[in-house]
C-alpha cells in the first residue's frame, strides 16, 4: 500500500497536532513547514499527493513543479492565494471550508459596528487612565433606527441582517447575485449605489475577486451619510484605502472597521495602525476554538477522501 505524503504549509490555530495525528492514522506522511514563505516548501512539492494551506501562495510556478498532487485543501472561506486556472490544468481537486465560522463573524461584524458607535474606545481609555466618565462625554449616537448596508448575502451577510434587525438597523442588502426570498425587514437593491444611499454603516461580506476590488471607493463613499462607517471584515482589497482615509480625515466617515488589510501584518508604522478613527483587528474575526476544530476536521477529511480515490465533502473550487 502507498504511503501518501502532505505538506502543510502554513496551518490554522496554534499547532497542526491534530492535522498530523488524524493523517497518520491513514498512512499519511506529514511534512510541517510552519511557513506561508514559498522558499521554506519549494523543495517538497514535486514529491507530496496533497496540500493543506492556509495563507500560502500557490502559483503558477508552483503548479508546475507538481508531479503527485491530487488535492489542495486550504482552511478558511476564501482561496485567492490559489491559481484556480493551473489547478483545473493539472486535475488537482481544491477545496475550502465555506461555513465553518459565519456565527463568529458576523458576531465579530456587530462587535465593531457597536464598538464604533457607542465610541467604547474613548470610555475604555478614560478609565485606564484612572479616570472615569470623560467630560466632556464622546460623541454617542442612537443604534436603533440607522440604516445599514450590507454587501454581500452570503450566509455571512445574511447573519449580520439578522443580528442588526435585533439592534433595531433598517437593513438594506446590495448582491447581484441573490436570488432567494428577501426576509422580512430588509430591503435588497439592485444597484450599489441606490444601496449605500445615505447608509450610516456599509459592511462588507463578499470574496475578493476582479468585479469586487476597490467596490468600496470615493463614489460609493460620497454617497453615504456624514460621519457614517465603514466595515471590512471579509478581504482586503475591497475598499479603496486612500479614498477611505481621505474621508475620515475629512470627516465624511466616522469609522473604518477593519479585520482584514491589504498587506497582513501591515506595517508597525501604518496608519492602519495609528489613525485614531480606524479599528484593526488582525484577522480573527473567523475564531473561536470550535470554528478553528471544524476547519480543520473538514480539510483533513477531505484530503483524506481524496487520496483514497472518494468524493470529497466539499466544497469543490469549480472554474
Amino acid at each position: 500500500m502507498k504511503k501518501f505524503k502532505c505538506l502543510i504549509t502554513d496551518y490554522q490555530g496554534d499547532n497542526c497536532e491534530y492535522e498530523i495525528e488524524q493523517l497518520k492514522k491513514n498512512n499519511i506522511e506529514t511534512i510541517v513547514a510552519k511557513s506561508k514563505n514559498q522558499e521554506d516548501w519549494l523543495e517538497f512539492i514535486p514529491s507530496v499527493d496533497a496540500i493543506l494551506t492556509r495563507h500560502a501562495v500557490l502559483d503558477k510556478k508552483i503548479f508546475s513543479m507538481m508531479e503527485n498532487c491530487k488535492i489542495i485543501a486550504r482552511y478558511g472561506t476564501g482561496y485567492d492565494n490559489i491559481d484556480i486556472d493551473s489547478a483545473h490544468q493539472k486535475k488537482i481537486t481544491i477545496t475550502y471550508v465555506d461555513d465553518y465560522c459565519s456565527n463568529e463573524v458576523a458576531d465579530h461584524t456587530l462587535l465593531l459596528i457597536l464598538y464604533c458607535i457607542r465610541n467604547l474606545n474613548q470610555y475604555l481609555s478614560s478609565v485606564r487612565k484612572g479616570e472615569w466618565t470623560p467630560s466632556p462625554h464622546p460623541d454617542v449616537n442612537r443604534i436603533s433606527g440607522k440604516k445599514i448596508t450590507v454587501i454581500g448575502f452570503g450566509k455571512i451577510g445574511q447573519k449580520v441582517a439578522e443580528r442588526a434587525l435585533a439592534f433595531g438597523f433598517e437593513i438594506r442588502v446590495y448582491d447581484p447575485f441573490y436570488k432567494g426570498e428577501v426576509p422580512e425587514g430588509i430591503t435588497l437593491y439592485e444597484e450599489i449605489y441606490d444601496a449605500v444611499l445615505e447608509s450610516d454603516v456599509v459592511s462588507l461580506h463578499v470574496p475578493l475577486t476582479k468585479s469586487t476590488k476597490n467596490i468600496i471607493d470615493k463614489k460609493v463613499i460620497s454617497l453615504m451619510s456624514q460621519n457614517s462607517m465603514l466595515v471590512n471584515v471579509a478581504r482586503g482589497g475591497l475598499i479603496k484605502l486612500d479614498d477611505a482615509i481621505h474621508a475620515l480625515d475629512e470627516n465624511k466617515l466616522g469609522w473604518l472597521a477593519l479585520d482584514v488589510a491589504d498587506n497582513e501584518p501591515p506595517n508597525k508604522s501604518d496608519i492602519l495602525r495609528t489613525h485614531k478613527k480606524i479599528v484593526l483587528s488582525p484577522h480573527i474575526a473567523y475564531y473561536s476554538q470550535q470554528s478553528v476544530q471544524e476547519s480543520k476536521k473538514i480539510c483533513i477529511d477531505n484530503i483524506i477522501l481524496a487520496l483514497n480515490n472518494e468524493q470529497v465533502i466539499g466544497p469543490i473550487v469549480k472554474t
